[in-house]
């Protein structure tokens, strides 16, 4: 069982603190992690590990990826255990080296990527924020956004060729907010959010480019949006 000498000798490393911060924000994979925080894969690595081992961090397969998160009202309560705040970890992290010039060169990987399986960006911020100002998403409160689909929002996604019964049963997160690479806000995460991409693509709305994360608009979303 995990004791809080554990628990403190795992956060005894800035970086650690900085790892616990962004998933606490929504689930990453190495590659991510490594992105945001500007520093080798390897290093990154060692850090989840010793994590892992104290219990603090989980891991789950996606596709041929590996994701890393945790239990942020767990996180919190372990903090105030241990005399504690995670109020200053908490802040969402400074944008990477490479983010920052993601920005500055207004590079299309801003504009529209693929996170995992789900849409970022620029416009993935946008559409969660649209699906929030339609009602058609609620925000639940807790440490880490989550958001719960309102009846008029299952009837628009529905309508919209969205798989809800499936995003329902997958054996993961619903819907929560993914803390976003280069906009440092929230897109539409987990089952959902992979369902939303899947009926962009098969409505022709956005297309990979084939050779990187980057997602191709080929029609403005707010005509999907509108129905």
């Amino acid at each position: 069982m995990q004791t809080v000498a554990q628990s403190a000798q795992a956060l005894s490393d800035e970086t650690r603190l900085r790892l616990l911060a962004i998933l606490c924000a929504g689930d990453a994979t190495v590659n991510d992690l490594a992105a945001r925080l500007d520093l080798a894969q390897p290093r990154i690595s060692t850090h989840l590990a010793l994590l892992r081992r104290a219990g603090l961090v989980e891991a789950a397969t996606l596709g041929r990826q590996r994701t890393y998160h945790v239990d942020a009202e767990r996180i919190h309560a372990m903090f105030t255990a241990l005399g504690g705040s995670m109020s200053a970890t908490m802040h969402p992290p400074k944008r990477s080296a490479q983010a920052a010039r993601a920005i500055q060169r207004d590079l299309p990987i801003r504009h529209a990527r693929t996170c995992y399986d789900h849409l970022a960006g620029v416009t993935g911020v946008q559409l969660l924020d649209a699906f929030v100002e339609r009602g058609w998403l609620t925000t639940e409160e807790g440490p880490r956004p989550r958001y719960r689909l309102t009846p008029t929002g299952e009837a628009a996604l529905r309508a919209r060729g969205v798989n809800l019964d499936q995003a329902k049963q997958a054996r993961r997160m619903y819907a929560f907010g993914c803390l976003d690479w280069t906009e440092r806000r929230p897109h539409l995460g987990g089952a959902l959010g992979a369902a939303v991409l899947h009926a962009l693509e098969e409505a022709g709305f956005v297309h990979r480019d084939g050779t990187t994360r980057t997602m191709l608009l080929a029609k403005p979303l707010d005509h999907w949006l509108d129905g």
